[in-house]
């Protein structure tokens, strides 16, 4: 008897009908776009192992997996290397049939582990999409019924169906102020567009990375992101700029009616014109005019010190509650094993 769904590579499938079932499937977001895999394989030491699952019945796609091996600067021998999945497995459908698919995924997962000398599986769910928004959301992980170790977080999550003059009142009085001050300082908001923007853009990022000691991510990530998203509409980017000059740009991704803050770029002037604060607003402003509904500024760290402690009560400030991120890892057997093999080779060499 033959196997009710066969495996096949994301870029075997193609971008048309990869997407084509992303756009579809409750359980994608914008991590589970095609074009996000050709972006994140712009990142130094990743690998590109996505993979979708087709009913072998009629030929339709049963589920996306984003999946990346993360390669491990020491040997593969030891099993330092990790298995990653942003969005984790998306399938469209439910009760048994659903288990099936989702168990046959990550069956396909670990073995993908042993074939990359992977140690761990990380899978994170996108809260923003809708299977996870909704009144019918789970309750509990539900990558804790595939066997992974439950290790969840939280994120900020605004509510714009309100309104506009709802999401004002909603901030918190520093966000308000921050904005105002910033209106009357003269700084001014713009979409940006072509590949000037995208000059300006890295500028930022680079500038922004220096100061915090950070190492910049590629260029090529954001050309993807230029070419694949900003013109496709999946995401907008808005620039502040004070007297000529860019001072701030923040990178919002967009799907299926809700909004993620992705990236974001200040330089040091813009910090104390208060330019970030005033992007976000306009940003929310335009998302409420595209009927957007809800706009996750980002993970929240409830109790922080220091500097997690600033950016988790900007992310705040904004209105937003408290959404749970579901995420799991999953440690691959034979870890030690493999690693303790390869000590005894490197000894009795």
């Amino acid at each position: 008897m033959s196997e009710p769904y066969e495996i096949i590579g994301a870029r075997e499938l193609g971008r048309e009908a990869w997407n084509a079932f992303a756009d579809a499937c409750p359980e994608a977001w914008l991590f589970h776009r095609h074009e996000l895999l050709g972006a994140l394989s712009e990142w130094p030491r990743r690998a590109d192992v996505s993979f979708a699952l087709r009913d072998t019945r009629d030929g339709s796609v049963a589920a996306v997996i984003p999946l990346f091996v993360i390669q491990s600067r020491g040997p593969r021998a030891l099993g330092f290397n990790t298995l990653d999945s942003l969005g984790g497995p998306a399938v469209n459908a439910s009760g048994r049939e659903r288990e099936q698919i989702a168990q046959a995924a990550h069956a396909r997962i670990k073995e993908l582990a042993r074939v990359h000398g992977a140690g761990q599986v990380v899978v994170s769910l996108s809260g923003m999409a809708p299977w996870l928004r909704g009144p019918d959301c789970p309750r509990v992980n539900p990558l804790v019924e595939l066997g992974y170790e439950n290790e969840p977080s939280q994120t900020w999550v605004v509510d714009l169906r309100g309104g506009e003059e709802a999401a004002w009142k909603g901030m918190e009085g520093r966000a308000r102020t921050a904005v105002r001050k910033a209106q009357k300082l003269g700084v001014t908001v713009r979409p940006a567009r072509g590949a000037e923007d995208l000059d300006i853009y890295y500028a930022l990022h680079l500038e922004t990375y220096a100061r915090t000691g950070a190492a910049p991510h590629p260029r090529a990530y954001f050309e993807r992101i230029w070419e694949d998203f900003l013109a496709a509409g999946l995401c907008r980017v808005f620039i502040a700029e004070h007297e000529g000059r860019a001072v701030s740009a923040e990178n919002f991704g967009i799907y299926k009616g809700a909004a993620l803050y992705w990236t974001g770029a200040t330089a040091a002037q813009g910090l104390e014109l208060n330019a970030p604060s005033l992007v976000m607003w306009e940003a929310m402003r335009w998302m409420m005019a595209q009927g957007v509904e809800w706009f996750e500024t980002g993970e929240a760290f409830p109790g922080a010190q220091g500097k997690l402690k600033g950016l988790n009560d900007f992310k705040k400030s904004f209105g937003g509650s408290l959404h749970p991120v579901y995420r799991g890892r999953m440690a691959t057997a034979g870890r030690m094993q493999r690693a303790a093999r390869a000590l005894k080779d490197i000894l009795l060499d």
